[in-house]
This record gives C-alpha cells, sequence and structure tokens, in this order.
C-alpha cells in the first residue's frame, strides 16, 4: 500500500482504563516526529476488564494496529501485554516498567486507581480558579460576582478578611469579601446570598486599635491624628458591622488573638456540619 492510498498504513490504539489522556499524548509526541499523514489513532477508554481488552485486541490483531497503553491494573496490564504479544500484535505499556522500577525502590505496591493524576489535574484546577475569583472579588470589588461564592467574608478594615479569603480559596472555596464602612452602602448582593454562606468578622476594639496604629506607623503615618486608629472611630465601625451582620443573619466569628487558620477551620467545619 502506498502513502497517497486512501486507506491509512498504520492504525494507533491507545488503550486506558480511565480517559487514556496520558498515553494519547506519548502517542501524539512519539507520532509527531515522522510527519505521516497515513497515521492514524484511536483512543479505547475505561478498558477495565478482560472481557473489553479482548475486545480491542481482537480489532487490533485484525488491522494490524500498534497498541499503546495505559493500564495501572497490574494483573489486566500483565495479561494485555502477553495476550497482545502472543498474538503478534506490537504493544507498548507505557506505565508498567515505571510502576515496576518505583514498586521496587519504595518497597510497596501502587494504588492501581485509574485516573488519579485527572483527579489531581482537577484539584488544582479548581484551586487556581478559587484564588482567581479571590483576588477579582476583594475588598468589595466586582460584588456582582459574589453570588456565584461559596463564601462571603464581612468585616471592618484589618480584621484580615483578605488572607482569610486567600487561605480558604487554596482549599478551592470560591470567596469574596466586603469591607464594612460606616459612611458607605454595602453592596446590594450580600442580602441577597444565602446567609449561611456569608461571616462575618469581628474583633475586640482595644486589639483593632492597636493593629490599625501598627499599620499607621507601617505607613510612615501619626496615628495620633488619623481618625483611623481613634478608639471612638474603631466603636463605631464595630458596631455598625455587627448591626449589619445582625440584619443579615449571619455567622459571626470573633477572631481576636486567632490565627487564619483558625477561623478558616471553624468556616469549613460550619460549612461540612
Amino acid at each position: 500500500m502506498q502513502p497517497n492510498d486512501q486507506q491509512p498504513l498504520m492504525q494507533v490504539f491507545v488503550v486506558s482504563d480511565f480517559t487514556g489522556e496520558t498515553a494519547e499524548h506519548v502517542a501524539k509526541a512519539a507520532l509527531s516526529q515522522f510527519a505521516a499523514d497515513s497515521i492514524t489513532l484511536q483512543r479505547y477508554r475505561y478498558i477495565n476488564n478482560k472481557e473489553r481488552a479482548l475486545e480491542v485486541l481482537e480489532q487490533a490483531e485484525s488491522e494490524k494496529a500498534i497498541v499503546i497503553c495505559t493500564l495501572v491494573d497490574h494483573d489486566l496490564r500483565r495479561w494485555f501485554v502477553d495476550k497482545a504479544l502472543y498474538q503478534g500484535t506490537e504493544v507498548v505499556d507505557i506505565l508498567g516498567p515505571i510502576l515496576d522500577v518505583l514498586e521496587k525502590r519504595l518497597d510497596h505496591p501502587p494504588l492501581e486507581t485509574p485516573g488519579l493524576m485527572r483527579r489531581m489535574d482537577e484539584e488544582y484546577f479548581k484551586r487556581v480558579k478559587a484564588i482567581e475569583f479571590a483576588i477579582k472579588c476583594d475588598d468589595g470589588r466586582c460584588a456582582e460576582h459574589l453570588l456565584a461564592a461559596d463564601v462571603v467574608i464581612l468585616g471592618v478594615s484589618r480584621t484580615s478578611k483578605t488572607p482569610l479569603c486567600m487561605y480558604l480559596a487554596h482549599r478551592g472555596f470560591m470567596v469574596g469579601n466586603v469591607p464594612l464602612i460606616p459612611e458607605t452602602e454595602p453592596p446590594k448582593e450580600i442580602f441577597e446570598i444565602a446567609p449561611e454562606k456569608v461571616f462575618g468578622l469581628t474583633v475586640q476594639p482595644e486589639k483593632l486599635v492597636d493593629i490599625r496604629r501598627e499599620r499607621l506607623k507601617l505607613l510612615g503615618l501619626d496615628s495620633e491624628i488619623s481618625n483611623y486608629a481613634q478608639w471612638e472611630r474603631v466603636e463605631e465601625e464595630l458596631q455598625f458591622a455587627k448591626n449589619l451582620m445582625r440584619k443579615i443573619g449571619c455567622r459571626i466569628l470573633n477572631v481576636t488573638n486567632r490565627a487564619i487558620e483558625e477561623t478558616a477551620q471553624e468556616i469549613l467545619d460550619y460549612l461540612r456540619a
């Protein structure tokens, strides 16, 4: 058969007990080195028992296909490779040699669970998406997106809203935060979100005064002049925030002297209850 014939010269079967993406990537990387239009690639997914595997092998034999496989089940993989070689089908076992070496070096068998890397990838991209959301919805920005959030954090300035949001985002939760200021009308969206998704942060006034004064010092400003760190102003803001949180009906958390991780865990426990 000539390269210009309509029928392909060679078939490559990608066989996997999950989606087959790993094997397909490897196969395409190899095939790209030959720049051959006459090679076709066919993916067989979720081949997780001998009956289905035998069907693929019979088809591969009839079409004289090369088989590239990523089967994590030890017994099925060995049977599949031996059967392919017995019938004269060329087979490339991608995972087998790697798993065998790792098993020997680590002195324990692999999990043999298909799709673990895909699940890890999905978790990674979920976290990335959550972090992007937290950045976009930080400090009251993009309030129109808050309805899509898993968690919304409310609080006055310097109650660690942003660090808390980023911590939760790294756990895969879509989180936004809104600063509460007496002179500023809060976004209407916080009244439309289910109260169980909203968490208000409060803190002891004396602690907040200290935090704000330290913040002003870092900025090179006089804490005695600025209203930002004055006791009366702090109490006014905290009372305004508390009244608003009660109006919303959200859970109120006192974060005085608490680590971000502690507050985050309390929120996670509440969400999972």
